[in-house]
């Protein structure tokens, strides 16, 4: 009760946030349904809060980017009306070729977005948020560097060293320098045309001389943070671990790591109307 004697609203502080309202689906389907559907009230708070449409793309670490992830963001895009939006993305990265799909895709739906990265968005999950408006960071996000990869049966290295290495034959040589010569153009293509725009081919040049090369970070695992970013000249936004717009994301972000390995989900893309998961 308030001081007038009217009663108000606010929930008990170990309630979990809910409408009182019944749900539409039968009650055993909604049981069963539980995880997604609570998953997108937290989806509908944010968008409450920012007053733009928010969807997922969450891939456990062993889940790379495939040519099939384009079609299913693409899916949970009809559930979005709005040409701005907001993106959250964990992943570790993965195809080149089906990373520049699911940018054209964001390009052709939205005319501006914003990617949220809670945790990680290394390697062509870094390609994906340099095609956003802004980057949204909190204390553990984390992009990567964007030098392609080369597995072999010794271990996985640098693209840009097998192109160099005479132990390696010359069509795996050509190859490896191929797909350093893609990335680099992609990744201009893209800053050219988004948050770099403004900044000269030479500026670009150097910041992507420093992302897109083994030299540069001498690890293509290497953490390139908030504060990272903002050195490198990337359009990026920090929010501290107690601003609550960030707990709601961290909340969000948790509710999809547990929710991933419980029901043993290699990728889950979602929005507040549409939901995909596809298992490992």
């Amino acid at each position: 009760m308030s001081a007038g004697g009217t009663q108000t609203n606010k929930l008990p502080e170990n309630q979990f946030p809910r409408s009182p309202d019944l749900p539409s689906q039968s009650p055993k389907y909604w049981v069963k349904e539980k995880d997604r559907y609570l998953r997108q009230i937290l989806i509908r708070d944010i968008e409450a809060a920012t007053k733009r449409p928010l969807f997922v793309y969450f891939a456990q670490l062993d889940q790379e980017i495939n040519h099939t992830d384009a079609d299913d963001i693409s899916e949970i895009l009809l559930g979005i009306t709005s040409r701005s939006a907001d993106f959250l993305i964990q992943t570790p990265g993965g195809n080149v070729d089906a990373t520049e799909k699911i940018i054209a895709i964001l390009r052709h739906r939205l005319d501006d977005f914003r990617v949220i990265v809670p945790s990680w968005a290394k390697s062509a999950g870094t390609v994906i948020s340099l095609s956003a408006t802004k980057i949204l960071f909190g204390v553990n996000s984390e992009l990567g560097p964007i030098d392609p990869q080369w597995r072999t049966q010794q271990g996985q290295f640098p693209c840009e060293l097998i192109a160099k290495d005479a132990a390696f034959p010359q069509h795996v040589r050509d190859f490896a320098q191929m797909q350093v010569t893609r990335m680099r153009n992609l990744a201009t293509a893209i800053l050219k045309r988004g948050m770099m725009s403004t900044k000269s081919d030479a500026e670009i040049g150097d910041i992507l001389k420093k992302i897109s090369s083994s030299d540069g970070y001498n690890s293509h695992g290497a953490v390139i943070d908030y504060s990272e970013a903002m050195q490198l000249g990337l359009a990026a936004e920090f929010l501290p671990p107690a601003d609550e717009m960030w707990q709601r994301i961290w909340l969000l972000y948790c509710m999809y790591d547990y929710d991933s390995k419980a029901r043993n989900l290699g990728k889950i893309f979602e929005g507040s109307r549409f939901s995909i998961g596809r298992p490992k």
